[in-house]
Order: C-alpha cells, then sequence, then structure tokens
C-alpha cells in the first residue's frame, strides 16, 4: 500500500504597534520563550509562562530538553502558543522545540531585528546546535508571524545594515519590484516595502535562499547579514572561477551593497584557516560535492558544484 501525503501551510504576517497590545490580544494559556537580555519584555507577561533563553549561547539539545519539561510542567497543548520573542537565534530554537513538542503545537515568532525578520521567520527553518552551528533542526512554519513596529526604533545602524544585506540577496534572486528598488537605491525599509515585501519573502521557496550561504563564520564575529554580504561577492568571484559563462557583475554588486550602507571587509573571509573544516560540516554537503548557489542575472539564479579542494583553491587565488 502507498501512502501519500500533502501538506499545505501558509503563514499569517501581521503587525502591531506595541507588544504589550500584541499581548493582550493572545489567549491565557500562550507561554513565552524569550531572549534574555529583552528584560523590558517582561513586565507585560505572566512570570511563570516565561522560558528565557540566551540566545546563540544556548542555542542547544540540552535547553530544548529543559525548555520542553518546561511545557510539560505548564500541561501545555498543541493548540497552546509558543510566542518567540528575540532575533533569529530564538526563534529558531523556539520554533524546533515547537515542532517536535507533541509533534508540533502553535507557534508565533515576534522577530525583534530586522534580519530576523527578513530571514530567520521566513521558510519555517529551525535549528539548534551540536557539534556546529545549526547541525540539528526542522523545517515547521510558524502559524503565525508578528512585526511589532516598537522592536525596530533602537536598532542601531549595523544591525539595520545586516538585515538589508538579507534585503537585498532575496530581491536579487527573486526579481520584480523589491530588486528595482535595490537597483534604484530606494528606501527598503519604507512602509510600502514592509506590507508587501514582507509577504513576498515568506512565500519564497527556502533553496533560493542559498545565495551567499557560504558564510559559516560564527567565529569570526560578524554579524549574520554582514557574513552573508561578504558570502554573496565571494560566491560570485568564485562562479567567474570556475567559468560560468553568465554571472552578475561583481562590482555592481558591491557598488549596491555601498549603496544601501552595507559595507565588505572581505580580507579577513579570504585569509580564514578554518574554511577545510566550515565547508565539511557544510548542511549541503553531498560527499565532498558542494553546490553554490550564484546570481546569474537579476531574478535568475544558478549553481556551481565545487569540491572542498577547489574552494580552498579559489580562495588562494582571490588572496
Amino acid at each position: 500500500m502507498e501512502l501519500t501525503f500533502s501538506l499545505t501551510h501558509t503563514t499569517k504576517v501581521s503587525f502591531a504597534e506595541s507588544f504589550s497590545g500584541f499581548v493582550s490580544s493572545l489567549g491565557q494559556d500562550s507561554c513565552f520563550v524569550i531572549d534574555s537580555s529583552l528584560d523590558f519584555v517582561e513586565k507585560a507577561l505572566p512570570g511563570e509562562r516565561v522560558f528565557h533563553v540566551d540566545a546563540e549561547k544556548e542555542k542547544d539539545l540540552n535547553h530544548v530538553e529543559s525548555c520542553l519539561e518546561w511545557l510539560i510542567d505548564l500541561n501545555a497543548g498543541r493548540k497552546t502558543a509558543l510566542v518567540a520573542v528575540g532575533g533569529g537565534a530564538t526563534t529558531d530554537f523556539a520554533a524546533f522545540a515547537a515542532s517536535v513538542y507533541k509533534r508540533g503545537m502553535k507557534l508565533v515568532l515576534l522577530p525583534t531585528t530586522l534580519l530576523s525578520a527578513v530571514d530567520s521567520v521566513i521558510g519555517g527553518k529551525t535549528a539548534v546546535n551540536f557539534v556546529a552551528k545549526n547541525i540539528v533542526g526542522t523545517f515547521y512554519p510558524a502559524d503565525e508571524v508578528v512585526i511589532v513596529r516598537d522592536f525596530f526604533k533602537t536598532l542601531s545602524e549595523q544591525q539595520i545594515a545586516s538585515g538589508k544585506a538579507e534585503i537585498i540577496k532575496l530581491a536579487l534572486i527573486k526579481g520584480g519590484r523589491l530588486a528595482e528598488m535595490v537597483c534604484n537605491g530606494e528606501d527598503l525599509l519604507s512602509e510600502d516595502a514592509r506590507v508587501a515585501d514582507l509577504r513576498t519573502l515568506l512565500s519564497l521557496d527556502a533553496h533560493l535562499r542559498a545565495l551567499g550561504k557560504r558564510r559559516r563564520t560564527g567565529d569570526l564575529g560578524s554579524r549574520h547579514g554582514l557574513a552573508v554580504a561578504a558570502g554573496m561577492v565571494l560566491v560570485q568571484e568564485w562562479a567567474e572561477i570556475a567559468g560560468a559563462k553568465e554571472v552578475f557583475p561583481v562590482k555592481e554588486l558591491e557598488d549596491l551593497l555601498q549603496k544601501h550602507g552595507v559595507k565588505n571587509d572581505l580580507r579577513k573571509y579570504r585569509t580564514e584557516a578554518k574554511w577545510r573544516k566550515f565547508i565539511m560540516m557544510d548542511k549541503k554537503r553531498n560527499l565532498d560535492k558542494i553546490s553554490m548557489v550564484y546570481l546569474k542575472k537579476t531574478g535568475v539564479p544558478g549553481i556551481i558544484y565545487r569540491n572542498s579542494n577547489d574552494i580552498l583553491r579559489d580562495l588562494e587565488e582571490l588572496r
């Protein structure tokens, strides 16, 4: 007997002016996973229904187990809303816990950074660190993503640039109106762009977000989005070295990033001594072959396949 599954899921996107206003609209059985650095958020929440996670430091299976025990103690059900409030590490952690608790519970994500709003909450990715970054994970789209405007009013210039790098990456892959805004130097954070294009980004296939995935740079101290920007440039250079016939010009890409305030320093990436370790831990590696998604032209990605020795040799040439 052959059993066939067909599963469709739509993530609702909504906006709220304040966190307290959003909380007041929730049911009393909702529970919260909160980035422990967000002290101001807790004032609006019942203490026993809050689980704190120290973002990237505690994004591991031990703390997931603690979170699951907490959910059991609360007698949470599958329809109980697990609400994650924080950046990408927090939403990744909470989404993974939600995906495995009773084979899946209701999940609501409240990203607190521009980067997490345009990257981490998209495509249903969940993950925790095990031996290396994001080795254990599932795909579990949220029931709802809520953009709380107050969270974005105090972001630093570097945090904004990190988020813009992801927007530029997604825009150039998909093409269309958002890509036009990038190429024309328009405001990527305008009200129209946030309302219309966040929905567009949420609908993108997850595999297309691989452009710039050569950014396994957790040990380098760079913000995720800025590392992605460096990866975008490097992968275009790699495509040229590999002999791809059509490649979006590297100089044009660098100029677009600069135009939107995203500054790149590729020297530390080209001289990184741990590349072989990063390459061998890549989740999309097939034996020694690694698929590298690059941009042929706006709206048209391509794929090249390189082994670890090819990539290391390329790095020597790029230096």
